[in-house]
């Protein structure tokens, strides 16, 4: 996962972390994320009754630091987690607000103490992680680093966006690949890498729920209104005290 994301992260950081535009702009990249914050952070707190001014979030899979800025103007700290170093260095040269920026391991949240964290997000990341297990450690992690009734919201795929990747996820994986570079090669996707880290897997709300719930964590799923139906969704909840 490291490798690809390096790839991506040379190769056209700005476009892989948000893919609708192939080319972006400092100032449009950022804006976009001011707008993204307001569309799925502001009803996620709102939900959970928190008020988060003054608390520290903690972005899982930051990537160049897209939502810092949307995130900053409502809490008081901003902690942004990625597997990449290249990604982790276009933000710190290109994001508009100071935050901390870690560098993670890809599976877990190593780097972030235990009950350090008010609030925890992570968007159009784990939805990319190629297995189950993987995005099920990060959720345990979420429980590990929030403090006592801290808030979070996960972004998971349920299911394909598509008829086209549906056929090629349920492919044995040499074939899936195979597909993948094809794909790639005639301009069709642009993936930058191995099809799996792209794809990701796909995850039942129930399953997510019942993980977070053995993770110390009070969990629901609310639809994501950004994504296709039966795509995407939000795993959202507190720690329990």
């Amino acid at each position: 996962m490291r490798s690809d994301w390096e790839q991506r992260a040379l190769a056209n950081a700005l476009y892989y972390v948000d893919a609708t535009r192939e080319e972006w702009t400092d100032e449009e990249f950022y804006a976009r994320g001011r707008e993204l914050v307001e569309l799925v952070v502001d009803p996620a707190i709102a939900h959970l009754g928190i008020e988060p001014s003054g608390m520290r979030v903690l972005d899982i899979g930051c990537g160049a630091g897209r939502l810092a800025e949307g995130l900053a103007a409502r809490f008081g700290e901003v902690w942004g987690l990625d597997i990449s170093e290249r990604m982790l260095g276009e933000a710190r040269r290109r994001c508009p607000v100071k935050a901390r920026w870690v560098l993670g391991d890809g599976t877990s949240l190593a780097g972030i103490p235990d009950g350090s964290v008010d609030y925890a997000i992570s968007y159009e990341v784990l939805q990319h992680v190629p297995h189950r297990s993987i995005a099920f450690s990060y959720v345990r992690e979420v429980g590990r680093v929030l403090r006592p009734g801290g808030g979070f919201q996960i972004h998971l795929r349920s299911g394909s966006d598509s008829l086209r990747q549906q056929a090629v996820r349920s492919l044995p994986g040499p074939l899936r690949r195979f597909a993948g570079s094809v794909l790639e090669a005639a301009g069709v996707v642009r993936i930058g890498g191995d099809i799996d880290t792209w794809l990701g897997c796909t995850i039942s709300p129930e399953s997510a729920i019942a993980e977070a719930c053995g993770a110390g964590l009070d969990a629901e799923s609310l639809s994501d209104p950004m994504h296709n139906e039966g795509m995407g969704y939000w795993l959202v909840g507190r720690k329990r005290t």
